[in-house]
């Protein structure tokens, strides 16, 4: 991808439009607030003399220079011929918005390879299927999902979604914040998010980068751009679409784009640095205090105090902190001073200012001022209206609590309860640095991302490395596809350093052996089949003398129903826990290797952790204790904590599993692996071959 040209298309100084018509939507939407703007608009169609009470163009090409952004509105196949004119005319790029591409299937595919085709190597494509951009600090809207006003700022957006798009738009207008390069990437046939991304880390206005994403096509090109704008200082927040399967159902019939579990991406985007979120208003939540305090003022938020105008906004603010992890710190090293000041006998955090306190400005500012200053606070939240109308009665609490933010050392935040629009009126106490939120629980999640964003450690660039060539071994086929035989994972494993229990398998028709040597307790199972459980095919704690009827019946129920009839006997391993490892070698964003609470904790509370494959140095250990330091496994109910070095190990075991195997490896599920003092034992592995 060009860059220039790229930056060209998105920060243009001559814009053309091909198809305008005051009789199409989209053309009004994207023309009509240029013209208002006093932007010169080349429009053309070859149907009219005059559009909009201007003249037309009847061809690109008759426009006679090269210009630095189209918008093409006309059909799919039409479109591939604007592009091929202004690739020609050495134009900066076209935004597509037609649909009709490879979302419908063969054909359209085959009409989005001559639309790439003809944009070259280097004229810059936003979309097709897209509803274009806009570059608010420039005026320029190209954008045909309808009309919007928005104030400049440093906060830009790319969304894969275009009426995704618009709608982050309203959620940021809502909280008056300002934005820069806003995109709708559409299905991303010449320029792909990653593009976007290194524009925008060399872009000097924008400091916070929104992602709508369906479905990332080109992981390894995406965390390098991740990492170039994380080093670039700039905060990145993701909104993952799909995270359903009805959804993922939904996306597919609407873009084309398959889209992976939503975990999968949560896990690998939290590894790159990028904070994610649930949904629109989430997402905009995260943002709204990264949009609005300067990256100077970005800062660790670990105690929060709020000052309320009641004390039933005090309870609701305590209440709200609770469910959403905020540290409302007690502040006794307060009281006395407080208390000299504000009557009553209420909580010092959230304070209820009182009546008395909110008559007075000075007193006011003084109490602002002590807790800004505190010890212990790193954010003064201040519960009050800032919507349209609230203005006049706003003014005596507000402007003190202006005066204090110019000069404090920590974020001051205004915000209701309740979630209400920002005014327009609030523009000049934010130019003295107060930010405003939109509702109490909104502005919690807004503190814990400038929390995350400030301590995150610094940007690793996340590398793919594709796994040793090879074979698998000989496999058998099941409902969970083609499987490795259960002796030849076992072997895989501990040829690859993980301790594996001792085991002996029969074949269908063999005798059993004498197995008292693998121990008093045992465990026989049918070996080659998945799930084994709900076919009621294994048999715990067995005795040596019970082990040839125990085999009897696995080999009946073998039998029954059609699966093969070798018999694993094995060793009874018990421990103080049950891990998990896995590894899915097939997602949207590479080979992942998975550790958490394994045996039927895996189903039940699930708290599984992930990272990309191949791991770097230290990551082992890294997802180790992300799992492992939960109050929920590391002192489970009274049990012995889980030893670090054997796990770890053992998860490095795995990740060296995957390096030789990966090249037909599709999943692996080491399941349970159990805890013992000596360290992790395998009792058993489920290794599935990628179908060829």
């Amino acid at each position: 991808m060009n860059q220039a040209n790229l930056a060209r298309l998105l920060a243009p100084r001559s814009v053309a439009v091909v198809g305008a018509s005051e009789n199409l939507g989209m053309s009004n939407n994207a023309v009509l607030p240029m013209l208002e703007a006093g932007l010169e608009v080349r429009l053309v169609n070859p149907n009219r003399d005059q559009v909009y009470g201007r003249p037309t163009f009847p061809t690109l090409s008759a426009v006679g220079e090269p210009v630095d952004a189209v918008l093409s509105l006309v059909n799919a196949e039409r479109s591939v011929g604007v592009v091929a004119e202004a690739a020609a005319m050495g134009c900066g790029g076209v935004a597509v918005a037609a649909g009709g591409f490879r979302e419908l299937g063969a054909e359209g595919a085959a009409l989005e390879e001559r639309l790439a085709a003809a944009a070259g190597e280097h004229l810059a494509v936003v979309g097709p299927n897209c509803s274009g951009f806009m570059n608010v600090p420039l005026r320029v809207n190209l954008f045909t999902g309808g009309r919007i006003a928005l104030e400049p700022g440093g906060l830009a957006v790319i969304s894969q979604s275009g009426f995704l798009l618009r709608s982050t738009l309203a959620a940021g207008q809502q909280r008056r914040l300002g934005f820069g390069v806003c995109v709708s990437s559409g299905n991303e046939t010449v320029c792909s998010l990653a593009d976007y991304l290194h524009l925008l880390a060399d872009d000097d206005r924008t400091s916070v980068i929104c992602l709508v994403v369906e479905k990332i096509r080109e992981p390894e090109a995406f965390l390098a751009a991740v990492h170039r704008v994380r080093s670039a200082g700039k905060a990145l927040i993701a909104l993952k679409l799909g995270r359903t399967d009805r959804s993922r159902e939904i996306m597919r019939s609407h873009t084309g784009a398959i889209a992976d579990e939503s975990w999968v991406y949560d896990l690998v985007l939290r590894s790159a640095g990028v904070l994610t979120a649930t949904d629109v208003d989430d997402l905009l939540d995260r943002s709204q205090l990264l949009a609005q305090l300067p990256k100077q003022r970005w800062r660790p938020v670990r105690g929060v105090a709020v000052m309320a105008s009641s004390g039933g906004v005090a309870g609701v603010a305590a209440d709200l902190g609770a469910e959403e992890g905020t540290d409302l710190p007690s502040l006794d090293g307060l009281h006395e001073w407080v208390r000299d000041r504000v009557p009553g006998e209420g909580s010092l955090n959230p304070l209820d200012l009182t009546g008395f306190v909110m008559r007075d400005r000075e007193l006011l500012h003084e109490m602002f001022s002590g807790y800004a200053g505190a010890e212990g606070v790193d954010a003064l939240v201040l519960c009050w209206w800032a919507a349209d109308g609230d203005e006049a009665w706003s003014r005596t609490l507000l402007e003190p609590f202006a005066e204090v933010a110019a000069a404090a050392r920590v974020p001051l935040v205004v915000t209701p309860v309740e979630t209400t629009a920002v005014g327009a009126w609030t523009a000049p106490l934010r130019e003295q640095g107060v930010a405003f939120c939109r509702g109490l629980r909104s502005t919690y999640r807004a503190l814990r991302a400038l929390d995350d964003v400030a301590r995150a450690p610094a940007p690793r660039l996340v590398r793919l490395a594709p796994p040793l060539p090879g074979d698998p071994p000989g496999l058998v086929d099941s409902p969970a596809g083609w499987i490795v035989p259960f002796g030849e994972a076992m072997h895989l494993l501990g040829e690859g350093g993980v301790s594996v229990a001792p085991y002996v398998l029969l074949d269908p028709d063999g005798d059993v052996p004498a197995v008292a040597s693998l121990g008093d307790r045992l465990v026989v199972k049918l070996a080659d089949v998945p799930h084994r459980t709900e076919l009621g095919a294994v048999r715990v704690g067995v005795l040596p003398d019970d082990v040839p009827a125990a085999v009897a019946e696995m080999r009946g129920i073998a039998a029954a129903h059609g699966v093969p009839a070798t018999v694993a006997v094995q060793a009874m391993v018990e421990g103080h826990g049950e891990a998990f490892i896995g590894i899915q070698g097939r997602t949207d964003l590479g080979p992942v290797v998975l550790f958490g609470r394994g045996g039927v904790l895996l189903e039940i509370a699930p708290r599984v952790a992930g990272r990309l494959l191949p791991l770097g140095a230290g990551a082992a250990a890294e997802l180790f204790e992300e799992v492992a330091g939960q109050a929920a496994l590391g002192g489970l109910r009274g049990r012995q904590p889980w030893p670090a070095p054997g796990l770890v190990a053992a998860i490095e075991s795995v990740a060296e599993l995957w390096r030789r195997t990966g090249s037909w490896l599709e999943s692996a599920d080491l399941n349970p692996l159990i805890v013992t003092p000596d360290g992790p034992v395998a009792v058993d592995a489920l290794l599935v071959a990628r179908r060829r």
